[in-house]
């Protein structure tokens, strides 16, 4: 199996509600090294009142897990990057620069509340996609509205990317139920990322392992590179 690219994680520490401390982001890269993972984006929320560290702050601290775990694991790499939690007004933080897309790219990771209407997440795919950024929708297996046929469809059509977390493929977090949507997704095309969402080590740390092996097996080797590794390349190029 090839290395893994994680776009999606909160390894750097005291900033949110993952990693508290260094101590805790090492041991979190030891977990991910451990499970083939060799990049990673960091993507700490960006919660307007709640969470907001600025853009160069969160490079700075990006560039510090770096320097740590170049001491533990010289072949994995580190890139800065913020998962948006949307409101009405995020476009206008975006567009003053005071988010932090993936890896420098433009691409930004945006998140809804579970209970969010299919309007809204069509509506901020669209007003993204006219500023010319490209929203990666974080875990699409997060939103029932999101279940109606089609739907999906839609929104790659209008140029949105899906962004699914590995445990869902073995029915992870609050997704035990819908095991079956999240492979046939999966299995027909849907889903252009993969990401941990790795927050700590006794909540959600990174399990990857039967996942990717699932996706191996299901998929074949050229379509798992290309889930795991080839499309996530693309942020990052």
């Amino acid at each position: 199996m090839e290395p893994v690219i994680d776009v999606h994680t909160h390894i750097l520490p005291g900033i949110d509600d993952g990693a508290g401390n260094m101590e805790e982001t090492r041991e979190l890269l030891k977990l991910a090294y451990i499970q083939g993972i060799r990049v990673l984006i960091a993507t700490p929320h960006y919660h307007r009142g709640k969470y907001y560290v600025d853009p160069d702050g969160i490079r700075e601290l990006a560039g510090r897990v770096q320097s740590e775990a170049d001491k533990m694991f010289p072949d994995m790499h580190i890139y800065a990057g913020q998962e948006l939690i949307y409101y009405n007004g995020v476009f206008d933080a975006v567009s003053a620069g005071k988010a932090v897309p993936l890896a420098d790219s433009d691409c930004f990771l945006i998140e809804f509340v579970p209970d969010i209407s299919y309007e809204t997440i069509y509506q901020a795919v669209r007003q993204m996609v006219l500023m010319r950024y490209r929203p990666v929708l974080a875990h699409v297996e997060r939103y029932p509205c999101l279940k109606a046929p089609g739907r999906i469809e839609e929104l790659r059509k209008s140029g949105a990317y899906m962004q699914m977390n590995f445990d869902s493929l073995r029915g992870g977090f609050r997704q035990r139920r819908e095991i079956s949507w999240c492979r046939r997704m999966v299995l027909e095309g849907n889903i252009r990322f993969f990401g941990t969402d790795m927050h700590r080590t006794d909540f959600r740390p990174p399990d990857i392992e039967k996942s990717v092996k699932w996706i191996y097996d299901k998929c074949g080797k050229e379509q798992a590179k290309r889930l795991t590794v080839v499309n996530p390349m693309e942020i990052l190029l």
